[in-house]
């Protein structure tokens, strides 16, 4: 199962590894500038980027003063993460394939473990939130942020199939419940928990990942005949809709 998941991830995003380094979308927000200060809010030191993606979280690790190391299980991120980021903050960061589940990093030896709004794609998100607490020194500050979707199992589902259907390489979007237990779990502490919507111009979100044809008329049609009670949660409307990120700070005791 894991295996069939890397898989699906590496055939999505190396076609569309360069879309994400230039994405509107993941380069602003109220969920970057959050990572961003709280990045900066503890002194300089180690940091790794967990599934950098388009790096944006990467530079603002790296801004913040921390030698970054930044990893994605595919490969073409790695190097458009890369392409995309200027010296002078270059120069504090490295790069690395990796998985999410099987991080390459020595047992307590990072300061900071951050990932923005990668989760949803992982394998095993819990196998990730463990291996962050793995690397993580005694102390050390854990930055999450991905989509989340509300406690009502049936509006979370149907979010989670219109973007399988975007994005086959989807796995599922957590809510906030599951994303405290989990850490619990793994025993973080949850030291701020924030919650921002964030709107998506349907069809740049579906050229983004490289959805057309028959399959973005599917997500077309999907959004166009969806029931009251899923307007209502992500406000649809004929050109956008809007989804929740949450944004959690945890620390390893």
């Amino acid at each position: 199962m894991t295996e069939d998941a890397h898989r699906r991830n590496r055939e999505q995003y190396a076609a569309v590894a360069a879309n994400y380094a230039k994405s509107e979308s993941h380069a602003s927000g109220d969920d970057l500038a959050w990572f961003a200060s709280r990045a900066a809010s503890v002194a300089p030191g180690l940091a790794l980027d967990v599934a950098c993606g388009g790096g944006f979280s990467t530079r603002a690790l790296a801004s913040a003063g921390h030698r970054v190391l930044a990893t994605d299980l595919t490969p073409e991120s790695v190097a458009a993460a890369r392409a995309a980021t200027d010296e002078p903050v270059a120069k504090r960061v490295g790069w690395a394939a990796g998985s999410a589940e099987q991080l390459p990093v020595r047992t307590g030896s990072m300061n900071v473990v951050g990932c923005r709004i990668a989760p949803h794609h992982f394998a095993d998100p819990a196998r990730f939130v463990d291996e962050a607490a793995r690397v993580l020194v005694a102390g050390g500050m854990f930055l999450l942020v991905d989509t989340t979707v509300p406690e009502d199992e049936g509006l979370a589902a149907w979010l989670d199939d219109v973007e399988r259907r975007r994005d086959p390489s989807h796995g599922k979007s957590w809510p906030p419940s599951r994303w405290r237990a989990v850490l619990a779990g793994a025993r973080l502490r949850v030291d701020e928990s924030q919650a921002y919507r964030k709107r998506h111009p349907l069809e740049q979100w579906l050229a983004r990942s490289g959805c057309v044809g028959d399959a973005a008329e599917d997500v077309r049609r999907r959004f166009r005949e969806a029931p009251d009670a899923m307007r209502k949660a992500y406000d649809i409307d004929a050109e956008s809709y809007t989804d929740t990120k949450i944004c959690l700070r945890a620390s390893k005791p």
